[in-house]
């Protein structure tokens, strides 16, 4: 564990990258649109400052964040990157919101084909759970978001945010806040969001795009996954759970975008802690977990292997549907006083 301040990370960073030409910009597994939001902004930031970059990712961005795209982003299995050079190679990889280095998932394996021999690590997120790794650590979980840190990182190295920058830090600021209405949102956050509106972002616009502009089949799903919801605990966890064969039903060609729906489950009157169950293979389970406050789902998510924030977590669990999802609903009942 590489213990730094914020501050002490980026003067490292800043150090570190005077020397360097080519950096490698890699996130978590299913980015969201903190992930994706941070991750864009920094090769932006980087290239204003010379640097080539390149953003390589273990799965497709969803359909609503594909707006913020500037360039491509790059899969971990593109050509491209197949026998690189030897002055094609990075010398410095960026890990950002992601709270260990496995979460970027098949990219992992990959990094030492991609990189230079001692290629410095830097690890830029907020999550609590953040294990500090890398060479270069700049982790702050008092943030709300990584983006936030992706901003701070632009003003040590001097530069200003186009436009465009600005448009993916603040989706980003906008959707890890669940549109400023979770409690993360403060001072310090709503201060980000009001400095990129200031460099040109569009916040009317990235609302809709990333929040209104859903396609008939995900109404209709989710129509009928709000009619089967289930409550637990005398009406204090709300249950829904979502069998691939009902997500292939509305979405044959497997571009269901399912990011979201656990918040309607927290929309129920009474309810303290959500679940949000989806099948993503055979006997292969991802829940999101969400709560009202009272109840710390990180410490829920973490006996599964998964984590995430006090408020916003998840998991992936393997067995049956029924075993999976007893053993986390009795998992759920242990933490409410």
């Amino acid at each position: 564990m590489n213990v730094m301040s914020p501050a002490e990370g980026l003067e490292a960073l800043e150090r570190a990258l005077e020397p360097i030409d080519r950096v490698l910009i890699v996130t978590h597994i299913n980015p969201d649109g903190d992930a994706v939001g941070s991750a864009l902004g920094i090769r932006g930031i980087l290239e204003a400052t010379g640097k080539s970059t390149e953003i390589v990712i273990s799965d497709s961005i969803a359909r609503k964040y594909q707006f913020l795209i500037d360039r491509p982003v790059l899969k971990f299995d593109d050509p491209i990157l197949s026998n690189l050079s030897e002055k094609e190679l990075f010398q410095m990889v960026i890990f950002v919101d992601t709270s260990e280095r496995e979460r970027v998932g098949p990219v992992l394996d990959h990094l030492h084909d991609w990189l230079v021999q001692g290629a410095p690590e830097v690890n830029i997120d907020h999550h609590v759970s953040n294990d500090c790794f890398g060479d270069i650590v700049i982790v702050d979980p008092e943030r709300a978001s990584s983006a936030e840190l992706v901003l701070r990182m632009a003003e040590t190295l001097g530069v200003d945010c186009t436009s465009v920058i600005a448009d993916q830090l603040f989706a980003a600021v906008l959707t890890d806040t669940g549109r400023f209405q979770f409690s993360n949102t403060d001072a310090h956050s709503l201060r980000a969001a009001a400095s990129l509106v200031a460099a040109g972002a569009d916040p009317s616009l990235i609302a809709r795009r990333i929040y209104f502009e859903r396609p008939v089949p995900f109404f209709r799903l989710l129509g009928h996954l709000l009619s089967t919801i289930d409550l637990y605990h005398g009406g204090r966890t709300c249950l829904m759970i979502m069998p691939r064969e009902l997500a292939t039903k509305f979405f044959p060609d497997g571009h269901l975008d399912s990011e979201g729906i656990v918040d309607y489950t927290m929309q129920v009157e009474g309810v303290e802690v959500g679940i949000f169950i989806r099948q993503t293979g055979d006997g292969v389970y991802r829940a999101s977990l969400r709560s009202r406050g009272r109840v710390d789902v990180r410490l829920i998510a973490e006996v599964f292997g998964g984590g995430g924030h006090e408020k916003a977590s998840g998991c992936e669990v393997r067995g049956s549907l029924e075993k999976v999802k007893d053993n986390i609903v009795s998992e759920v009942v242990k933490w409410l006083s």
